[in-house]
Formats: structure tokens, sequence, C-alpha cells
């Protein structure tokens, strides 16, 4: 037990210290010096940094709703400073004409592992695998500018350059004192060594040097000196105005999630690559009816891209399948609706697309024009609603094995057409109506079907039909009613009595044809044995029958 409670000591007491300061009275700091820890801005007070502070890493301030922060003064990382170049950049160091010759070693930060092009006074080198660069020229000058160009698979940065000028002492110029086209003073390996989280309200009128700054209440920057601080991270408000920012290699120097408020005049960002803001989408989603339906989406975000056909559950995570939500923003680009370019041009997504239902039914699509620059929206196909009006039979009985008509009759209300099938039963099996094919229906039409139904059974029956509803309409109403019945037909078989007399009217029938057919032949026969006997004549003319009358 003492063991256990000796190592949670040791283990306590090896933890660094942290301070946490609350300001809950309006506070000045104006002295200047080092600040660390833990401070919390308490909800109506302001607390105002105008002296020149440096801030140790890992410090956080936490500024409240309804307190103020205003950063009049300065407030530096401890971190020393790098300079990090561009693809192209002018690095001006500032010689002073500190003698006549001597030799100028420029320090990167790391290893230069693929080749960079350094360029002084019109003389070339190649240089790589290395971490040190030595010049020997003229130092008779004000400033020497070092042109180089950056294999941007690497981040080169300038720790330092010396210069040791013949016959005097070395001399140090640090990043800070560096400038140039395609330069950023920034802290080393990370963009913010120290935070600000605003809740309430932050006023930058001074300068601000490697802080992570999350603005959810409202940032004012007004002639505010932004380096190695960015992206700032905006869920609230930003105004900046008259302001200067330079973050070194990074995309963006202000990120403006969802619907968060940007507001930039007569300010300069860090140029190049970098944008001075970009609108986020922290999700994109799109509702639709069912798991079937997919979408694809043409020129969005940032690159313009165009998706491939994308359903519920791309991202094939199990607790979002069967949400009928489909992610439409693939990447963090393809979330970037708006943003302000590093040559200060404002851009706006305009992206457009579709969604497509298919099912046995037809296909049915819809175009989405612009695609709303939002979270999330919800999206409505044009589907058929069908209702089974009536079924009727043609009378109430029938004898079995023959045929019975009967009319079903359908109606679609709804928007679009549908090429659908009508199964019957009749007693819980299946009944035979007489349709193969399926039968095709317009929007704002009702057709006629008609049937043939016969049963090989005797018996009182109801014929009972459906609409056949595919399983990809899942979760959409297409059908208002969907079954119908005819009244009870009664099926038997024919009458024993009344089949005699068919037979024998039948057979009375033709005998009488028969009869009729035989007169009409001897009569033409006799006929045409008159004929022959009043006609005949001999070769003479006389007739053949001549004799002497007694």
């Amino acid at each position: 037990m003492r063991r256990a409670i000796l190592v949670s000591l040791i283990i306590l007491l090896s933890q660094p210290l942290v301070s946490a300061i609350e300001i809950s009275s309006n506070t000045e700091e104006n002295s200047g010096g080092t600040l660390s820890g833990n401070y919390t801005v308490k909800n109506g007070s302001t607390w105002t940094i105008s002296g020149d502070y440096e801030i140790e890493d890992e410090t956080s301030i936490i500024i409240e709703k309804g307190a103020t922060m205003i950063v009049s003064g300065a407030m530096n990382s401890t971190q020393t400073p790098q300079l990090d170049l561009a693809a192209s950049s002018d690095v001006i160091v500032p010689v002073n004409n500190i003698g006549a010759t001597g030799f100028m070693k420029i320090h990167f930060a790391q290893t230069v592992v693929y080749p960079i092009n350094i360029s002084i006074n019109n003389e070339s080198w190649n240089f790589s695998d290395d971490i040190e660069f030595d010049w020997n020229g003229s130092m008779d000058v004000d400033n020497i500018t070092i042109n180089i160009t950056n294999n941007l698979f690497q981040q080169a940065d300038i720790s330092h350059i010396t210069l040791s000028p013949s016959g005097s002492s070395p001399v140090i110029i640090g990043a800070e004192m560096l400038s140039g086209e395609g330069t950023s003073l920034i802290v080393p390996h990370k963009q913010g060594a120290w935070s600000i989280d605003v809740q309430g309200e932050l006023i930058i009128t001074g300068s601000i040097f490697g802080c992570a700054i999350t603005c959810h209440g409202k940032c004012s920057l007004n002639e505010a000196d932004m380096r190695s601080s960015g992206p700032i991270e905006v869920y609230g408000e930003i105004d900046v105005t008259d302001s200067v920012f330079d973050n070194g290699f990074i995309d963006e120097d202000i990120i403006i999630w969802d619907d968060a408020i940007v507001s930039w005049e007569n300010s300069t960002g860090t140029g190049g690559d970098t944008d001075y803001w970009v609108n986020i989408l922290s999700t994109r989603t799109m509702g639709v009816g069912n798991s079937y339906v997919w979408f694809q989406g043409f020129e969005m975000g940032y690159n313009k891209a165009d998706t491939s056909q994308l359903r519920d559950n791309s991202t094939f995570d199990p607790n979002a399948m069967g949400d009928n939500v489909i992610e439409i923003g693939e990447t963090k680009l393809d979330r970037i609706v708006r943003w302000q370019d590093g040559n200060g041009v404002i851009h706006q997504e305009s992206a457009y697309g579709k969604i497509v239902l298919a099912t046995p039914w037809g296909i049915y699509e819809k175009q989405i024009t612009e695609i709303p620059r939002v979270n999330h929206f919800d999206v409505d196909l044009d589907l058929p609603l069908l209702n089974f009006d009536s079924l009727v039979e043609s009378k109430d009985n029938s004898d079995i094995n023959t045929r019975l008509g009967v009319m079903a009759t359908v109606t679609n209300t709804g928007s679009a057409p549908a090429n659908f099938r009508i199964p019957c039963t009749t007693n819980g099996t299946d009944a035979n109506v007489g349709l193969t094919l399926t039968s095709t229906i317009a929007a704002g039409e009702t057709i006629e079907i008609p049937m043939n139904w016969d049963s090989p059974n005797e018996g009182d029956f109801i014929l009972e039909c459906s609409i056949f509803v595919p399983v990809e309409f899942e979760g959409f109403d297409v059908v208002s009613k969907e079954t119908a019945s005819t009244n009870p037909v009664t099926w038997s078989e024919a009458d024993e009595e009344e089949s005699s007399k068919v037979g024998a009217i039948t057979l009375g029938i033709v005998v009488s044809v028969g009869l009729f057919a035989v007169i009409f032949w001897r009569g033409k026969q006799v006929k045409a044995s008159k004929d022959y006997t009043l006609h005949s004549e001999n070769e003479d003319g006389l007739d053949d029958e001549v004799g002497t009358i007694e």
C-alpha cells in the first residue's frame, strides 16, 4: 500500500505544474514579460494585453461568453521562429555593409532532401542532402537577396543565417530578421504553440505570433499583425480590416465553418497558394427516400470535382446504414463552397447533380440544378401514385372452365408514369386471369384493364387483385389503394337438361340444314332433266318421238 502511494506521489510530482488563472474583473497587462498556464476570462470581464509578452508553449486562454479580450500589444510564442519558403522565394538578408568580403552560411532547419536551386548575384547552385549552404562574396552592401526555388515535396525552412565578414566577428541573423517575397515566419513543426478559445469576444489591434485561435463568438482584427497563427477557425463571426496574415506553408489563413460569418476589408493574406479564407461545410449530406436511391454530383467544391454514384452509407459505416442519408462531400475539398484566393478574388461553388431510383416500374430521375451550400438538405423524387379503383365482374355466375370477363380500373394521381403488374388470387391461390404483360399508365391517367377469369372448381368465389409494389419503393408512398375485389361469382357445371335441349336443337338444326340441302339438290336435278327433254332434237331438227295417229 505504501509503495502504491509512493508511486502515485512520484507520478504526480513529475507532472508539470500548470497554473490556472481566472480574470474575473477588468484587467490590463501593460508591463511585458512571460505568460504561461491556463487563463479564463470570466463573463462580464475585459482582459487587455497592451504590453509585449512572450507566451510559453501549451498556454491556453479561454474567453467565456460575455467576456472580452483586447490585444493591443504583442503576444509572441517563445519558440524560435523559422523562415518558411514557398515554391519560389526571394530571401532578403540585412547585411548593413559589415565588411568588404566574407562568408555567408544558410542554416536550414532540417536536411534538404530534394534538390533546390539557390541563386545569388546571378550565380546558381543545386543544393540537396545537406543542412547548410556556404557562399563567399561581397558584404559591402545593404542587403543580399537569395533566390531559392523549392521542391514542394518537402518543407524547406531557414532557421538562421550566419554572416562572417573578413576580419570581423560573425553575426547571426535570426529568421525574424529575414523577409522577402514567398517567405513566412512560422513556429517550428506546428502552427499553434499556444491557443485562444473565443466564446465571447476577441479584439486584436496588435500582433500575435504562433497562436491557434478558435472563434465561436466574435473576433475583430483591425490593423492586426498575424504571423504563424493560422488558420483561424471561425464558428461564429470574424471581421478583418487593414490587417496582415503571414502563416507559411498552409492552405488558408481563415476557415469559416458552416454558416459562420466573415468580413474581409483592405487586408493582406499570406498569398500564393494560401487562400485568405475558405468556407467549409463540416458535414454535407442529402436526405433521400430510401437506400436504393443514388446521387451523382458535378463540379463540386474547390476543385469542381465530379463524384461517383453515391448511395446511403457510401462510407460503409454500419452505424449509418439505412438512415436514407447520402454523404455527398467525400473530401474536405468537396465541402468548400466559398473562398477568397491568394489574389483576393472571391469564388463560389456552382455544383449540380441528380438522384436516380431504378425500379421495375421504370427509372425515376431528378435533376438538381444547383446543389444547396448547406450541411443537409432533402430531395423528393417525382413518383407515381396508383389507386386500384375497382374490379368488376361481367356477371355473377359462370360455368367452370369457361371465361368470365372482369374489368380492372386503375388511376394514377402521381407525377410520373408506371409500368406495373396486377397479380390475382382466388380463395388464397393464384387465379388465371389471362394477363401476361404489364400495364402502362401515365401521370394523371385512368385506365381500364380487361381480364378473363376462369375457375376449374365449383363454388362461390371472389377474385382479389393487387397492384404489385417492387421493393425498390420501400419508404415511398406509390399506392393509395393497393387491392380490389369482385363480388362473389357462382361457378358450376353446365345443366344436363339444358345440355340435352341444346343438343336436340343443335341436331334439329343440322338435320334441317341437311334436308334443305337434299331437296335443293333434287330440285336442281329435275329441272335439269326437264330442260333436256324439252330441247332434245334429231339431226334434221325433228322430234325423235314421231308416230302415226290412228
